[in-house]
């Protein structure tokens, strides 16, 4: 796994502790320690459209370049019996995460096999990117990012 790689930012550094009991350096989420924000997407499901569910993440560096995509109303695809349909979706709003670009899972250290494959939307990007979701929507407001003494990131 190559966790190493994922970059820390001075707010990361000021805020995070050593701990003794493993030798980490972690701190609480807090705005601005982010690399970027992603948007959840699915599609809608559409009387007489036979497509079933499809989602995806789509990954960007700032959370105004997320709403620019979201206000776009860009086209999103889903196969359907190997034909390419285009697909109404639904998006969440931009969430902060911890990402890196980085297609070979041996080498992925966060959440892995998110919508990949038949359900997936033709712009998911989960397979090119190594990712940590920090906040959504609340849900986990306790994130911690913890670096391990090796360099290697936690979430």
């Amino acid at each position: 796994m190559d966790s190493q790689r994922f970059i820390l930012n001075d707010l990361f550094k000021r805020n995070a502790k050593v701990y003794q009991s493993k030798p980490v350096r972690a701190t609480k989420y807090q705005p601005g320690m982010e690399t970027g924000f992603a948007v959840y997407m699915t599609n809608q499901i559409v009387n007489g459209l036979s497509v079933a569910r499809h989602e995806g993440f789509k990954f960007f560096d700032t959370e105004q370049e997320a709403w620019d995509y979201i206000n776009a109303d860009n086209k999103q695809y889903a196969e359907e019996n190997g034909i390419l349909v285009e697909v109404p979706v639904e998006y969440a709003p931009p969430v902060p995460v911890l990402h890196r670009k980085e297609t070979n899972p041996d080498n992925k250290v966060g959440f892995q096999n998110y919508f990949e494959g038949k359900f997936a939307l033709k712009s998911n990007e989960t397979e090119q990117y190594d990712f940590f979701i920090l906040d959504y929507h609340n849900t986990t407001p306790d994130a911690w990012i913890i670096q391990d003494a090796d360099g290697g990131i936690r979430v």
